[in-house]
């Protein structure tokens, strides 16, 4: 009987201690969770890092292009994270949208923080960074972001980053079916970034000029 009564005992303490923990996990997930839903992107800064208004061409003149303007259409965007979580850039995205309607049929366009899909301009070929992760739509560091070692795989809060901003895709074709915004004195761009379960960040893209370095934001 004695026996008995003690191993009711222990089976008690057992349930006990295995609630408590599935308590304690729970409201660890929630922590988590409530740190995730404040992070977002704090936008610092968009500048034009480059203008090449024609396909496979350095020229920065639309005059001067064959046909329709397709090109390379390119910003840096200096940024930090807010909230009190690390990020992975596989969970950041940015939209971009605006009224272009002579050389896309699609005005938007979406890439993440882990690198773009474009393919590489002319002026970063010839000037010798077409390889380097900045180029290639990776999240740098913002005091190093033309290195070729500057790439970041962690985002964390508070510290200044650099991304490049791929506005236009011309699929390498002359066909109608390129989508995203040029860089245009004609229409302002609007800009989404998004964190996976965080925050969104909205902005609106404006350039006076189409000169390198050009503040837009």
């Amino acid at each position: 009987m004695i026996v008995f009564i003690a191993l009711i005992l222990v089976a008690a303490i057992a349930s006990t201690i295995i609630i408590r923990s599935v308590d304690n996990l729970s409201m660890q997930s929630s922590g988590l969770v409530d740190e995730r839903m404040n992070s977002k992107i704090s936008v610092e800064s968009i500048q034009i890092f480059l203008y090449e208004p024609c396909w496979q061409s350095e020229s920065v003149n639309e005059g001067d292009c064959p046909g329709s303007p397709w090109g390379h259409h390119e910003l840096v965007m200096f940024f930090t994270v807010e909230g009190g979580e690390d990020l992975k850039p596989s969970e950041v995205y940015y939209t971009v949208y605006c009224e272009e309607d002579r050389t896309v049929t699609t005005p938007m366009r979406s890439e993440s923080f882990e690198g773009s899909s474009t393919w590489e301009s002319t002026t970063s070929r010839n000037e010798g960074w077409a390889g380097i992760p900045f180029n290639q739509g990776f999240v740098v560091f913002a005091n190093s972001f033309l290195d070729a070692d500057a790439r970041s795989t962690t985002l964390e809060p508070g510290v200044q980053y650099a991304l490049m901003l791929d506005l236009y895709d011309n699929k390498n074709n002359f066909g109608n079916e390129n989508e995203g915004c040029r860089i245009s004195l004609d229409y302002d761009i609007n800009l989404i970034l998004y964190v996976e379960g965080g925050m969104e960040t909205y902005a609106l893209i404006s350039c006076e000029t189409t000169d390198r370095g050009e503040e837009c934001y």
